[in-house]
């Protein structure tokens, strides 16, 4: 009896990152070439087919030069040649939201329809790593398979390939993984040197410890930017002359299809271990600019501009959903897996932050041209305010309110409570051209008032109204300072003494240095922050506090400075002569939130910046994840270096909040502004920032052996970072959140509550390019219907939460809401009157009338639903 030989898949592919040492107009010059040679083999060959790395973004980059090519690429994808998709970029899949992964498959599938059919698999060979919910983004994008790389454990998988699960446990794709990279069988050359020393060895590498490969291995025949092998049928013919295995040609669909459901384990879980490739897990506070600058962006699309844009339609402003896709381009290309990681040069930073600018402005003119046109429709005079709140619930939270006023004091009527936060006179100026229908007069501009109010008032969802104010000469909305040093609630007490904070909770528990800053020396790279032998953290003690209030609004103003080590050189020498000064605003109301706004001139180098919150318990933090939540382990392996390719430290990225789950009460942090955080005792540790002036260096304490970045192979010199060191000023705000007990949908609600604030817009005429549009923005593209003083379109229930509400993206008379439930079990959900079931991508699913654990629901609407 003989033995089948085991048959080994091989796929002809690129792997194509847009920007890394070179930059995305590079990658667009060398696409020029390689790519075409791709379809002129591709012609040649009709049996050869080519992946594309599973990135649309790359392929519109190329038709932009080559637009006669478009139909003879349309032609390849028909037949299943050319795969292209299904992402518009392969993005970082740990440092951004669910909501962008999703935004990312779907600017990939209206990209792919250009062309024709996307790759039907969930491909991601590069990225650094892996959350849990993957499979619910993934099936949300009408995908039920994903090929990957980095961060398997095939103990916890029991092999390379299997079935991967949501933490619902109710979304489910077959998982491949490549556990020696998407660069195991690259070059493709049929000679012993090559198979008996690379292929046949990978080959056994992986049956050895996957059962499931018995009859069937993968392994891809490419590299980074490199072009398609050429007389790929051929070389495979001779190499099965040569090889022990059965191979045979194939792609990745083609593959998947080999595998037999039956045969595949059960996985639940992220892709964080570090085995088989680095997934540098502390690269969450690398190049924290870009990181601050993409976040504050995706927030603003996701939570101001996509549901302000649906009461824009409602109200008879209809712009284009090209205007939204072109915002999101800017970011999604800069949430690619190495340009959101920060594994960089400066360079590239430089354009990554340009595009995000663009991004921003682009978001920025979305907003201002909504609001200015209702505004204009409702007549609004200069002393009233149009609140328009993007949350799809009822709130009655402070919201941040600016106006500009002749007078330095004003009343707002009807409002629960108003406090002055912060005010700026602009003097006047003289000789100041005023042009009337008399002619062109001199006149002297008067001084006027920029003033920054925190409104606290009750708002419709997905709606407006409209606020009325009047100059007054009373003083009641300003803050008073108070001589003690202690701001307090029912939920908690802080005091400041002798430098440090105090908190005393509800239960009575007292929490010494409750929020500290520690900084500590960096000998890290782009990729990771690693410690200097020998330097311990240090705390950064505050100076002074002051404490105002006005009503239930009270602030702690904290101030400190300390000399710190300028760079390495004098960490090594125990030295310190640069003043380091840091500022935190505490921000405390009657809910069960404190607010920490921290300010930092950061002018010191190669150092780890952290906030630390002392939560008086050490049980294992629970994080949030897209769509739901995960408890980490917090002990690392002993002996690491024995399987780890960098020690698995127990540093986990951030998603939108952390909780400490003690036996009297839950202490929350909750952020979109910090990446990772580590547990160390009963405190937990948030990364500000971490700087360095290099983008790889080798044999780091944590990760030995060769520098990530290529930066220690033949020929790649090391890349200098200089602006990684991050010389500038950095804003942050922690909100930490006093319960007692965890509960899921409680810190959900108020995490989209953090991230989700109203807008405000005041039409005025002291200056007009507060709004950049307000001065082109005329009276004639108003819309002409007759608008109500105040508008609500739709309210979820409370037992879900909102997770998104935009424009179709694929078809201009509609609406879509996502609903999200984000706790352990599933929930009944009536659906709305005119609600349609469907996927991210639009396509009609079944509906039974629950929502599964840590899941979501798309809502497809008319647009005639929400008038």
């Amino acid at each position: 009896m003989t033995t089948e030989k085991t048959k080994v898949y091989l796929v002809n592919h690129t792997h194509w990152d847009r920007e890394w040492y070179f930059s995305s107009q590079d990658s667009i010059i060398l696409s020029d070439l390689l790519f075409t040679n791709a379809i002129k083999e591709l012609q040649q060959h009709p049996e050869a087919s080519f992946t594309l790395d599973g990135q649309l973004s790359i392929l519109d980059d190329y038709v932009t030069i080559h637009p006669e090519m478009r139909m003879t690429i349309q032609q390849l994808v028909a037949n299943k040649q050319l795969q292209i998709g299904p992402w518009y970029t392969q993005p970082d899949a740990l440092h951004l939201q669910g909501e962008s992964l999703l935004r990312n498959g779907m600017l990939g599938q209206l990209s792919a329809m250009k062309y024709g059919q996307r790759l039907p698999v969930g491909y991601l060979p590069d990225t650094f790593g892996f959350n849990s919910q993957l499979p619910v983004v993934l099936n949300e994008l009408g995908l039920h398979s994903f090929v990957f790389w980095r961060g398997i454990d095939p103990k916890k998988t029991h092999g390379f390939y299997f079935k991967w699960h949501s933490l619902g446990g109710q979304r489910t794709v077959t998982a491949v993984n490549m556990p020696q990279g998407y660069g195991t069988g690259m070059l493709l050359t049929p000679s012993h040197d090559y198979v008996d020393q690379r292929l046949d060895p990978a080959v056994d590498l992986i049956t050895q410890i996957s059962p499931q490969s018995a009859k069937a291995v993968l392994i891809p025949t490419g590299n980074d930017q490199m072009e398609i092998i050429h007389d790929f049928t051929d070389k495979v013919a001779k190499i099965n002359q040569m090889g022990k295995y059965e191979y045979e040609v194939s792609d990745y669909p083609g593959f998947i299809a080999k595998l037999n459901p039956t045969d595949l384990a059960d996985y639940t879980g992220e892709f964080l271990d570090p085995i088989y490739a680095r997934v540098h897990r502390t690269c969450g506070s690398s190049r924290m600019d870009i990181k601050l600058a993409a976040t504050k962006l995706e927030d603003k699309l996701i939570y101001q501009v996509e549901p302000l844009m649906v009461i824009g339609q409602r109200c008879g402003i209809d712009l284009s959903s090209g205007d939204l896709v072109l915002a999101w381009q800017k970011l999604l290309e800069s949430q690619a897996h190495d340009s959101m990681a920060g594994s960089i040069v400066d360079s590239v930073a430089a354009d990554i932050l340009q595009r995000l600018k663009s991004g921003h402005e682009l978001a920025d003119s979305l907003i201002n041209t909504i609001e200015r046109l209702i505004a204009l429709n409702l007549g609004l005079t200069d002393q009233q305010v149009l609140l328009l709140n993007p949350a799809l619930t009822t709130t009655d939270a402070y919201q941040t309110v600016k106006v500009t006023t002749a007078s330095p004091d004003v009343h707002f009527k009807d409002v629960e409570h108003a406090v002055l936060q912060d005010q700026t006179k602009v003097a006047s100026r003289e000789n100041v051209l005023s042009q009337t229908a008399s002619g062109d007069h001199y006149i002297t501009e008067p001084a006027y008032y920029l003033s920054t109010y925190q409104l606290k008032t009750t708002l419709p969802p997905l709606g407006y109204r409209v606020i009325d104010f009047e100059a007054t000469v009373a003083t009641t909305n300003r803050l008073q300072l108070i001589a003690t040093q202690t701001i307090s609630n029912d939920q908690l007490e802080i005091a400041f003494n002798d430098g440090s904070l105090t908190a005393t909770l509800f239960d009575g528990t007292v929490l010494s240095d409750f929020l500290t800053l520690q900084d500590q020396g960096n000998a890290g790279d782009t990729y990771d922050f690693s410690p200097l032998a020998g330097d311990q953290p240090q705390a950064l003690r505050f100076q002074t506090a002051t404490v105002k209030a006005n009503q239930d609004w009270q602030l702690m103003q904290l101030t400190g400075q300390l000399k710190l080590p300028k760079n390495l050189t004098e960490r090594k020498n125990t030295q310190a002569t640069v003043m380091f000064k840091y500022h935190v605003d505490l921000i405390l109301t009657a809910n069960h939130n404190l607010t920490a706004k921290l300010h930092v001139d950061n002018n010191i180098a190669d150092h780890k910046l952290s906030l630390v919150v002392n939560t008086g318990s050490s049980v294992p933090a629970v994080a949030s994840v897209p769509f739901g939540f995960l408890t980490r382990d917090r002990q690392e392996p002993e002996q690491w270096q024995d399987r780890y390719a960098e020690r698995p430290v127990a540093i986990w990225p951030l998603d939108h909040s952390v909780s400490v789950n003690g036996a009297t009460h839950t202490i929350t942090a909750m952020t979109s502004d910090v990446k990772e955080y580590e547990q160390q005792g009963d405190q937990l540790w948030l990364t500000l920032l971490a700087t360095t002036d290099q983008l790889g260096k080798p044999d780091l304490i944590n990760r030995p052996g060769r520098a990530s970045g290529d930066t220690t192979k033949l020929g790649h010199p090391f890349f200098p970072t200089p602006q990684a060191e991050l010389q500038q000023a950095f804003d942050y705000q922690v909100t930490i959140r006093i319960d007692d007990r965890f509960d899921e949908l409680v810190i959900a609600q108020q995490a989209l509550q953090v991230s989700q604030t109203a807008l405000a817009y005041q039409s005025q005429q002291l200056n007009l390019f507060i709004n950049r549009l307000d001065n082109k923005l005329q009276d004639e593209l108003a819309p002409k219907a007759p608008l109500p003083a105040t508008m609500s379109l739709f309210e979820l229930p409370e037992h879900v939460v909102a997770g998104a509400c935009y424009p179709d993206f694929f078809d201009h008379d509609a609406v879509i809401v996502r609903v999200v439930n984000p706790t352990k079990h599933a929930v009944e959900f009536a659906l709305p009157t005119g609600a349609q079931v469907v996927n991210a991508i639009d396509e009609a699913q079944d509906y039974q009338g629950t929502i599964a654990s840590y899941d979501v629901l798309t809502l497809k609407f008319n647009k005639a639903v929400f008038k």
